[in-house]
């Protein structure tokens, strides 16, 4: 740093000079930029990642009923940590640095019982995600899909997936404290949960809320005397996909027309919500950065490749997770306003540690952190997106059907007769303009995916 040079002038200079290859080999210190900054998103993403993917894990062996099924979590979180913090080096720090690391889909964690009783095989899941994911950049059809997810319906779906999460992980720790004899602990978490939400959003600082979350949850459940199980060895991964499906998971390959019929309307359901993330974190860097930082902007479409990738290949090897855009990586890389290259680099490193060590995935699966981390990290934040989307009465009134549709009969029957009503205008006429070009695009895009998943929808409801 040259003499009289300020911190933040040094800091803005990576932002506004950043210009790594994209698809090529770039040598982290070299081609951009490391700071002591980069660790915080780089720390805050492997807290959010680890629990989330314990989460996404837990609520499979639950809905399977897996016997070894601490072993079980505890591996398959470690799993899924080192496939994606490696890929997160070769792909997002090394060869694009523009696109963001692959995190989880945590809206999906609350309908992972519904699809295990709809007979849902996780293998058949993510390799649809994956290949969907990987057609629709290909021919940049992702913009079509988030033009046919109008206000009423986005609403809708993440108020809906907010709604489920929470009454589920509410329900999650009831059990776990009832059976512990802990009901205090249940309303203490809860309220400090409340107190700590709303103080960090005072502070504008809620990218904290993951890591704080953990930390209040081990600290008070400490305090009435339990404490995270620690006995997983320091370990590599199991790397046999015949081990994973036919000794772990119990249920075979599930390679079969049926299953991947079964598997299509959920899979569809997880690709339209990629947009959605990814719209939302675009707008917080815009905000964040300098206008002359553009090259600091995430690339969507390779975003979108790169968790499509992760997902066959993590579903392949066994793990349990769904792959999307890493939102406890990118909103406080944002807030701190680095660029990805240093940031995803130490995240793989720290990863790949938090994949390695056993303590740390014993503390991942605690109850407690669990549940506090995806109320008020996850699923009270979508509460507050989906109420900030919605600004009509006719929005509010789709949003309405989409969430009474999907909690009677099925998420993904509340979503596709959300998107026809309001792109037919059934209820109404919208009082958006558009051109009549693109309002027959909208109606031929959203006849097509209305058709292909209710026709799904049936044909799995036939064969469960």
């Amino acid at each position: 740093m040259k003499k009289g040079t300020s911190r933040n002038e040094l800091l803005n200079k990576d932002l506004t000079t950043y210009n790594p290859k994209m698809w090529k080999i770039n040598i982290p210190f070299i081609n951009y930029s490391v700071r002591i900054e980069d660790f915080v998103p780089a720390l805050s993403g492997s807290i959010g990642k680890t629990s989330l993917i314990a989460a996404f894990v837990m609520s499979w062996a639950v809905s399977f009923g897996i016997t070894d099924y601490h072993n079980f979590v505890t591996e398959n979180v470690r799993l899924e940590l080192i496939v994606g913090s490696i890929l997160t080096i070769l792909l997002c720090a090394v060869l694009n640095p523009y696109a963001s690391p692959p995190g989880t889909l945590a809206p999906l964690i609350p309908i992972i019982p519904m699809m295990a009783a709809s007979g849902v095989h996780p293998l058949p899941l993510g390799l649809i995600i994956g290949i969907l994911g990987l057609f629709i950049s290909a021919f940049r059809y992702f913009d079509k899909i988030t033009i046919i997810n109008g206000v009423g319906a986005k609403g809708g779906i993440i108020l809906l997936f907010g709604l489920l999460g929470i009454q589920s992980s509410l329900n999650d720790l009831k059990l776990w404290s009832e059976a512990n004899n802990l009901s205090i602990l249940l309303v203490v978490l809860i309220l400090v949960g409340i107190i700590q939400y709303i103080i960090l959003t005072r502070l504008n600082v809620k990218w904290l809320i993951i890591p704080v979350c953990a930390i209040f949850a081990l600290v008070f459940s400490a305090l009435f005397g339990v404490v995270p199980n620690i006995s997983t060895p320091v370990s590599l991964p199991i790397i046999n996909p015949n081990v994973w499906w036919n000794e772990k998971w119990g249920i075979g390959w599930g390679i079969s027309v049926e299953n991947f019929i079964k598997a299509l309307p959920f899979g569809l359901l997880a690709v339209v919500m990629w947009p959605t993330d990814a719209l939302a974190i675009r707008a917080l860097q815009e905000s964040s950065y300098p206008k002359e930082a553009h090259n600091t902007i995430f690339k969507a479409n390779s975003s979108f490749i790169i968790a499509s990738i992760r997902n066959i290949i993590g579903v392949v090897l066994g793990g349990g997770q769904t792959s999307a855009i890493w939102r406890s990586f990118m909103i406080p890389l944002s807030s701190v306003k680095r660029p990805i290259g240093g940031s995803a680099f130490l995240l793989g490193i720290i990863g790949l540690f938090f994949g390695i060590s056993g303590f740390l995935l014993d503390i991942a699966v605690f109850p407690p952190l669990i549940a506090l981390v995806l109320i008020f990290g996850v699923f009270v934040p979508l509460l507050e997106v989906g109420l900030n989307t919605i600004r009509s009465v006719a929005k509010a009134q789709i949003a309405i059907l989409c969430i009474l549709l999907g909690m009677v009969i099925n998420p993904v029957i509340g979503w596709v007769v959300a998107i026809l009503v309001e792109n037919f205008n059934i209820l109404g006429k919208s009082e958006e303009e558009k051109d009549i070009k693109k309002l027959v695009e909208i109606k031929i895009t959203t006849t097509v995916v209305v058709f292909v998943t209710v026709v799904s929808f049936v044909l799995a409801n036939i064969l469960s």
